[in-house]
């Protein structure tokens, strides 16, 4: 009894070994996102990649630097990428420092996976 519980074990831990290689070993693909316009109801940008996959459908979110505040950003809105990724957030902008972030993403896509790279713009005057 003690043996087949030592080997379940064993066998348990290899697959689990295996798959935290396998998900290591995923490939990441570069992206950048770039603010375009900014003015006083509407942000606009683009969010660039050799995979398609890794400009659809990323969340955009969009941030205001604060003078008491620098490192930190305050969240000022979120955006969807379209099919040539570009994006766009309306709301109410105040004359402020901005930035924009994309997360990674893992994509699995004609049987292999791949990581899209999370980016960021620098901070520029709007």
């Amino acid at each position: 009894m003690k043996r087949s519980v030592l080997v379940l074990f064993l066998l348990v831990l290899g697959a689990a070994m295996a798959a935290a290689s396998a998900q290591a070993s995923v490939p990441t693909v570069k992206t950048t996102v770039k603010i375009t316009s900014g003015e006083g109801t509407e942000f606009k940008g683009k969010v660039s990649s050799a995979k398609k996959q890794c400009r659809v459908n990323r969340t955009v979110k969009l941030y205001r630097e604060t003078e008491s505040a620098r490192a930190t950003g305050t969240l000022v809105g979120t955006g969807k990428t379209d099919a040539s990724g570009a994006w766009e957030i309306e709301g109410s902008f105040l004359a402020a420092v901005y930035y924009a972030r994309v997360t990674s993403v893992l994509v699995h896509a004609n049987g292999s996976a791949f990581r899209c790279s999370y980016a960021w713009t620098m901070p520029a005057h709007f």
